[in-house]
């Protein structure tokens, strides 16, 4: 076999990623893709690739992992938030908070533009491919989650509200978690995310659209329910053999603090590519770029569980204060930073 041949178990943002950046550097890559197309795991859901973890902008970082903005990427700056008690809060930002993708079978969603750079560099994507054991060489594997340590439910629906979102702190419709609305282009994702109680999921999902109707005058025309799972640890074997790399969800990686994980499923996959062509150490690459902010976002995870809705309503009413979040937000994923914060911020 060709030495310069890579197998990818795997079509999802993490895989596709290093498929692009192996392939644009002379190797052979084939992808592996158990199902007929990309991001039939998703309904055409909105999600945010976040914009507060790091001080590098998102597009910044596409451009540094190889990927081309050939998809539905959006920013959406500033935001109104609403605690338990239906209370706004608006909170301000220099910059964009995040940037909005598709998820799922579109034409522009985040996998169809991945597939379509894919295709563009060489790559050879094999659909319906179940393989019963794992080739020889080189092997980066990227099946997604492993088990549920959260989950979501929701509907996507059109709508002619402008463009907006909305983000919900209330343990009584999203548990630990949060609930959101995200509304693009006649377009609309409403969803709750759970961290625990998921025996409630219908009930908190309906009293989450009650509150929806009651603090958003939004019309929703041809609603389709979707759900979802999100898994994140800690891989303790992110090789083997010196041959296979596990990359993306299927190896933890995951913002433990809020699930929108992308940024660092693509970024697994680019440090996996990289590790191949420059003959480095891939654990090392992840320990150095992806960990400390996943270890961060742990910690964020663990104090955010204990605030209740009486901790939301306080730091609600403390950003709103402010005149930009995102140097607060920042410090959160920056480890050095965390230990300092007063204890303030999540009393």
């Amino acid at each position: 076999m060709n030495s310069k041949t890579v197998h990818i178990i795997g079509a999802g943002p993490a895989g596709l990623v290093a498929a692009i950046n192996l392939s644009k550097n002379g190797y052979e890559v084939i992808v592996h893709e158990m199902k007929e197309d990309v991001g039939m795991r998703f309904n055409g859901d909105f999600q945010g690739i976040d914009n507060w973890s790091s001080k590098e902008d998102a597009q910044q970082f596409l451009e540094s992992i190889g990927v081309d903005i050939n998809f539905r990427l959006k920013p959406y700056t500033n935001g109104i938030y609403i605690d338990s008690f239906a209370k706004k809060y608006k909170v301000n930002t220099s910059r964009p908070l995040f940037y909005l993708v598709e998820r799922g079978t579109n034409k522009w969603s985040l996998d169809q533009g991945l597939k379509r750079q894919a295709i563009d560099a060489g790559v050879d994507i094999k659909w319906n491919s179940r393989l019963t054991k794992t080739p020889e060489g080189k092997v980066i594997i990227g099946t997604g989650p492993k088990a549920a340590d959260a989950i979501a439910k929701g509907i996507v629906f059109n709508t002619t509200h402008k463009n907006y979102y909305v983000g919900f702190l209330d343990n009584d419709i999203a548990p630990q978690a949060y609930a959101y609305l995200l509304v693009n282009n006649g377009k609309a994702t409403f969803a709750t995310c759970f961290f625990k109680s998921f025996s409630k999921t219908q009930e908190c999902f309906e009293r989450a659209l009650k509150r929806l109707h009651e603090v958003v005058d939004i019309d929703i025309i041809n609603p389709k329910e979707f759900g979802g799972y999100i898994n994140f640890f800690f891989s303790k074997t992110l090789t083997k053999d010196n041959r296979i790399y596990y990359v993306g969800e299927n190896a933890g990686f995951q913002d433990a603090l809020w699930g929108f994980g992308m940024r660092y499923a693509m970024q697994s996959g680019y440090l996996a590519a990289r590790s191949i062509i420059e003959d480095t150490s891939y654990e090392n690459l992840c320990k150095t770029y992806i960990k400390p902010k996943m270890e961060a976002s742990l910690i964020n995870r663990w104090m955010f569980a204990r605030l209740g809705n009486k901790g939301y309503t306080v730091i609600l009413n403390e950003l709103a204060k402010k005149k930009d979040i995102i140097p607060d937000l920042q410090k959160r994923y920056n480890m050095s930073g965390l230990k300092k914060m007063d204890t303030i911020t999540y009393c």
